[in-house]
């Protein structure tokens, strides 16, 4: 394994970076370990995370291999892959996002739908909205004001453990919720 000036080991990766990472893989009984930088680390992960088998067992295959140009190669034409994904509406490229962890519109969400689908799945378990929507006309943002003012009272009313004013605006909050067809949970 090559040492920089320091004498730290450099990511076999790359050859820039110094190695923080070791990575074991198992084959045939035999075990082969890869010494990588953050940076080549997180592109495994992001390869991982977003469900390019292709690029992550190139990763592996190199590892068994030793084969530095291979990864090198490999990582190339990753980067060209990425660079090519660009958001249509903004311009953000793929790259941009995988460096910032920000989108820069909602149109991003399609452009890069691919990638981000296995992640979203991976990080909270579903890929579907589950919070909030939205309201669509003015009278519906009065009544969650409304719904939300009450529920501040109720809260209020309680803690001064006055029940009397509770009981009030929790038959309150259940006409409201009632009138929108359930949409809150009184």
């Amino acid at each position: 394994m090559a040492e920089n000036e320091n004498g730290f080991s450099l990511c076999e990766e790359c050859g820039v970076n110094e190695a923080c990472y070791t990575i074991s893989v198992m084959m045939g009984g035999q075990i082969t370990q890869r010494h990588l930088c953050a940076d080549c680390m997180a592109k495994m992960n992001m390869n991982l995370a977003a469900g390019n088998v292709k690029h992550l067992l190139s990763a592996i295959m190199s590892a068994i291999s030793g084969s530095v140009e291979e990864a090198a190669a490999s990582a190339a034409e990753e980067a060209e892959e990425t660079a090519a994904i660009v958001c249509e509406r903004c311009g953000t490229s793929l790259s941009q996002f995988t460096k910032s962890g920000k989108l820069g519109c909602p149109n991003c969400y399609q452009a890069f739908r691919e990638q981000l689908t296995p992640m979203l799945q991976q990080i909270h378990g579903r890929v579907q909205h589950a919070g909030r929507k939205p309201l669509d006309d003015e009278a519906a943002q009065r009544r969650r004001a409304l719904y939300d003012r009450l529920s501040r009272q109720l809260e209020q009313a309680v803690a001064m453990e006055d029940f009397e004013t509770a009981a009030i605006l929790r038959d309150q909050l259940r006409q409201l919720s009632n009138a929108e067809g359930g949409e809150h949970n009184a």
